[in-house]
């Protein structure tokens, strides 16, 4: 009722409210292969070599997105940010939502991140409710409109040349010089 009485009396509310942009998720589209051993899932950013068994290609050469996300304190599950909104209505999307949060965790304990979890499910979370002390995960996700992912990276291997990679996969995904053994 006080809602509805507010809105009665001023009708340009909702006019002179700034709209909520939705949230952007960050993520690169990489060509490459997903390759699967023992020690977790590699992503092979040129041809795998001839020599690699079959059975370790959780996923043939093509596009794919990856995208980084950050532990829950106490949930087994990751999410991916779009958007981070201030206790004090600043908001930010996209790579300013995701570089804000990791650089300003402690100031703002109370501001809220909505983004993906990594079970496909679209969540709202306050930032002390996340492990900013576990490392970043890594996702391959098979195209940027894709929820769930394919697997989680450990590592990623390019053969000969090293093609441009983005900032955000070389800062949280660790180079290999070899494939696994076999």
């Amino acid at each position: 009722a006080a809602y509805r009485h507010l809105h009665t009396h001023h009708k340009d509310f909702d006019r002179n409210m700034p709209a909520i942009p939705d949230p952007v998720l960050i993520g690169d589209v990489l060509t490459g292969s997903l390759l699967e051993y023992e020690t977790g899932v590699v992503l092979a950013l040129s041809t795998p070599p001839p020599t690699t068994s079959p059975e370790h290609i959780l996923r043939p050469t093509g596009s794919l997105t990856v995208r980084c996300a950050l532990a829950y304190l106490y949930r087994p599950e990751f999410i991916v940010p779009g958007l981070f909104a201030s206790e004090y209505g600043a908001i930010l999307v996209g790579r300013e939502a995701w570089d804000y949060a990791l650089q300003h965790s402690n100031l703002h304990p109370r501001a809220d991140i909505i983004g993906l979890r990594s079970d496909g499910v679209q969540d709202q979370v306050m930032l002390r409710e996340l492990d900013f002390g576990q490392p970043v995960a890594v996702f391959a996700y098979e195209s940027p409109e894709a929820r769930i992912p394919l697997a989680r990276l450990t590592a990623f291997w390019h053969g000969d040349t090293l093609p441009d990679l983005p900032d955000l996969i070389q800062a949280h995904l660790p180079r290999l010089d070899t494939l696994p053994a076999d």
